[in-house]
């Protein structure tokens, strides 16, 4: 393979990584830093890193010791697919086929870091899986297992980054291209008007913050996994309430802030927390360094676009067209006609 195609790493010797030595030990703050600031200051449930001697490595950040058990099972694999140019390298923890559990780490191909990332793991002969608890402010190294791949897996997923590196369309990529045949897609017109009348909590980002620290694209994941997660956590969580809800996900921008908004407020589901700490968004969103606050809403008042809808375990990503923002400005007139200081129609200052 070319240079170009293969960059070279530089790994940071000064990595340390989980061994025999820290299994169910609190892992050192000092010595673990950069995990730390992964799992805790980015709010990163599982990533990719080159640890110390050069190799890639994998961690899935759990949030006990009960969601590790719950979440994973004897068999884990790693598959590799494509999704819109990029490489998932997908975690398989539970290869149960009526609900299977998988951890989709991306690789943009295109960018040099994660090209050289995707490729080493495919030169290893195996690669590690550390899973970590992170719970009041401590990482808690579990458990640790290598993962092999055959060779005609790694052959496989070689070809596929040259592909996404050249730009062809191979029947390669046409085979392992995610379909997304668990989360269907749904014109956001369709969503009937009382459902988009709702109001509920909006999760405030300072965007300006995540803007300057990664970019406008690695935001835009950072804050989408984060979205996954949470969502994640309903699917599968030990209360029925939870799991068979209905909520729709909005996003609104203004100004250096940016909302994730759900409606209707679950506030329902957590009558016995005072504080509301069980509420999944929450929980994720908080872990970020920008997460400002939570607070009540309505979608419509901010100029908010519909992206995802849940109803009782299946996903739905909603699509945006000319038709929604027209029914969304009809439906902020309809809403807000007779009350005085709303200010202009925000979906028609695009119109």
């Amino acid at each position: 393979m070319s240079e170009n195609f293969f960059p070279r790493l530089q790994p940071d010797p000064t990595l340390a990584s989980p061994d025999r030595s820290t299994q169910g030990e609190v892992l050192d703050r000092k010595r673990f830093a950069d995990l730390y600031e992964r799992a805790e200051s980015q709010g990163l449930p599982y990533f990719s890193r080159l640890n110390g001697m050069g190799e890639v490595e994998l961690f899935l950040v759990f949030e006990s010791v009960d969601a590790f058990l719950e979440q994973t099972g004897e068999a884990v694999s790693l598959e590799f697919k494509t999704y819109r140019q990029k490489l998932l390298a997908i975690i398989w923890t539970l290869s149960d086929p009526q609900q299977p559990l998988g951890f989709p780490l991306a690789f943009t191909i295109t960018e040099e870091q994660d090209r050289a990332m995707a490729l080493q793991m495919l030169e290893q002969q195996q690669i590690m899986l550390h899973y970590l608890e992170y719970e009041q402010g401590k990482l808690t190294h579990i458990y640790t297992e290598p993962i092999y791949l055959s060779a005609g897996e790694a052959e496989r997923a070689r070809e596929m980054i040259r592909s996404l590196h050249e730009g062809t369309h191979s029947p390669l990529i046409a085979e392992a291209e995610v379909q997304e045949a668990d989360a269907q897609t749904l014109p956001a017109i369709c969503l009937p008007a009382q459902v988009l009348q709702e109001k509920g909590n909006a999760f405030v980002f300072a965007y300006d913050r995540i803007l300057a620290e990664y970019g406008e694209e690695k935001g835009h994941y950072l804050l989408m996994s984060m979205l996954q997660q949470a969502v994640l956590v309903m699917r599968r969580h030990a209360r029925s309430e939870f799991r068979e809800s209905s909520f729709t996900v909005w996003v609104a921008e203004q100004a250096s802030r940016l909302s994730l908004i759900v409606t209707p407020a679950l506030d329902n589901l957590f009558a016995d927390s005072v504080e509301r700490q069980d509420d999944p968004f929450f929980r994720v969103f908080a872990a970020s360094p920008a997460f400002v606050q939570r607070e009540e809403a309505d979608p419509l008042a901010r100029g908010a676009y519909p992206i995802l809808r849940y109803e009782r375990g299946q996903l739905y990503h909603l699509e945006i067209d000319a038709h929604t923002r027209d029914m969304l400005s009809r439906l902020f007139r309809e809403k807000f006609r007779e009350k005085e200081g709303q200010g202009c129609n925000p979906y028609e200052a695009f119109s």
